[in-house]
C-alpha cells in the first residue's frame, strides 16, 4: 500500500466558464496550479502561493471545495496524492508560466477538457468537483 501525500493543494482557476492549465515541464500534461506545503502554511496560504508562482495570479477569494486522491510522479517516483482543493473565481493579474514548473498556460473551455492529456489528479478534481465526465459516449 503506498502512503498517501496529503500536504498538497490544487486550485481550479475559473473564469467565464473557462479553467486555467498549465501545461508541465515534466511531460505529466496539462495541470491545475497547485503544489506542497511550505514549512509553517496551511493550506488556504500555499494554495494563494502557489497561484501567484506558477500562474502570475493574485487570489482575492479562494473556496475550499475538499480532497481527491490520486496516483502522481513525483519527482519521477510513483506516490499517492490526495490535494485540498480550492476553487478561485476571483484574482488580479495576468496569467504568466513559471517556466521552471510551466512550459505554457491556456484557457480551456470545460467541454474541451474531456480529450485532454490532463495531469491525473487534475482529471481527479475535474470529475469530482466541475461534473465533467471523461466517460466516451458510445
Amino acid at each position: 500500500m503506498m502512503k498517501v501525500f496529503d500536504r498538497c493543494c490544487a486550485i481550479i482557476i475559473k473564469e467565464n466558464n473557462k479553467v486555467l492549465l498549465g501545461w508541465r515541464v515534466d511531460g505529466q500534461g496539462w495541470s491545475l496550479a497547485g503544489g506542497k506545503l511550505e514549512e509553517g502554511e496551511n493550506y488556504e496560504i500555499a494554495a494563494k502561493r502557489e497561484m501567484q508562482e506558477e500562474f502570475n495570479l493574485l487570489a482575492k477569494e479562494l473556496k475550499y471545495l475538499g480532497t481527491v486522491t490520486s496516483e502522481a510522479y513525483v519527482k519521477g517516483i510513483k506516490r499517492l496524492v490526495q490535494p485540498r482543493v480550492f476553487l478561485c473565481e476571483e484574482f488580479e493579474g495576468k496569467p504568466k508560466p513559471q517556466l521552471s514548473e510551466m512550459k505554457k498556460l491556456k484557457w480551456f473551455a470545460l467541454d474541451e477538457l474531456i480529450d485532454m492529456g490532463l495531469f491525473k489528479p487534475t482529471k481527479e478534481v475535474l470529475e469530482k468537483y466541475l461534473a465533467i465526465s471523461f466517460q466516451k459516449e458510445i
